[in-house]
C-alpha cells in the first residue's frame, strides 16, 4: 500500500530538477561496484517501524528485509515519482510522504530507526532536520546513516572552495559538511563503522562514513 501526501506549495529549482532526473543514471556504476552489497548489510535486519528520510528514487526499498513498515520521505517531485513506482514493487508496506527533513509531518517517538544515505549533505538547515529526526524517533531508536562528510587536510580546503559551485550544481549538495561535529552538536552519540574511500575519488564527495547516531537523554530543565 502506498500513500502520497503533495505539497504543491514548495518551489524546486532548476538545477534540482535535473540532478533528480538523471541521480540514477549518474549513480550507475557506483551502484553496481559497492552500493549493493553495501545496502544489504546496513538496511537486512533492521526491524520494527523505520524512516527513510531522502529516500531519493527508493534504491534502499529492496533491501528492507525484516521491517514491519517504511515511511519513506521526499521532496523532490522527480525523485518522488520513482519512489512511488518502486514502492508498489516491494512486499513491504511503504507509505511516501512529500515533506522536507526540517519539518517531518509524523508523530513524535514513532520510528525504531531512521535511515539517511546520501541525504543529509543536501538539507538546508541541518540542526533543525537532526532535531526533527531526534523527535520522531523512540527514546530506544537510532539513526543509521551513509553519508559523505568534509575530508581533512588539502581535499578538505579544496571542498571549501568548490562547495558554493557545487551546491547550485548538484541539487543542493554541501560538499565540506561537517557531518559528524553537527551529529555531536545537536545531542547524538555516534559511533563509526567504516570510511569508505572508493574509486574513483572525486574532490566533492569523499570520504564517505557509514555509521549510526543515537540521540542522547536532553538535560533535565529546572523550573
Amino acid at each position: 500500500m502506498t500513500t502520497t501526501v503533495d505539497d504543491n506549495a514548495r518551489l524546486e529549482s532548476r538545477s534540482g530538477k535535473f540532478f533528480a532526473r538523471y541521480y540514477d543514471a549518474m549513480t550507475q556504476r557506483a551502484e553496481e561496484k559497492w552500493g549493493r552489497p553495501l545496502r544489504t548489510l546496513m538496511f537486512g535486519e533492521l526491524t520494527g517501524r523505520v524512516l527513510e528520510v531522502g529516500a531519493g528514487s527508493g534504491a534502499n526499498l529492496p533491501y528492507y528485509a525484516k521491517a514491519d513498515s517504511l515511511v519513506a520521505v521526499e521532496p523532490a517531485s522527480e525523485m518522488r515519482k520513482k519512489l512511488v513506482r518502486r514502492a508498489e514493487d516491494v512486499p513491504l508496506d511503504v507509505q511516501v510522504v512529500d515533506a522536507r527533513a526540517e519539518r517531518l509531518p509524523l508523530p513524535d517517538d514513532a520510528f525504531d530507526t531512521v535511515v539517511c544515505t546520501l541525504v543529509l549533505c543536501t538539507v538546508t538547515d541541518l540542526p533543525a532536520a537532526l532535531d526533527e529526526i531526534r523527535r520522531v524517533l523512540r527514546p530506544s531508536g537510532q539513526l543509521v546513516f551513509f553519508e559523505h562528510v568534509r575530508s581533512p587536510g588539502a581535499v578538505g580546503l579544496v571542498q571549501d572552495v568548490l562547495a558554493p559551485l557545487w551546491r547550485r550544481a548538484a541539487g543542493g549538495c554541501h560538499a565540506n559538511r561537517r557531518l559528524l561535529t553537527a551529529f555531536r552538536d545537536a545531542g547524538y552519540q555516534v559511533r563509526i563503522h567504516e570510511v569508505v574511500r572508493p574509486w574513483p575519488r572525486y574532490p566533492t564527495n569523499t570520504p564517505y562514513v557509514r555509521g549510526t547516531a543515537v540521540p542522547l537523554p536532553r538535560p533535565a530543565t529546572r523550573d
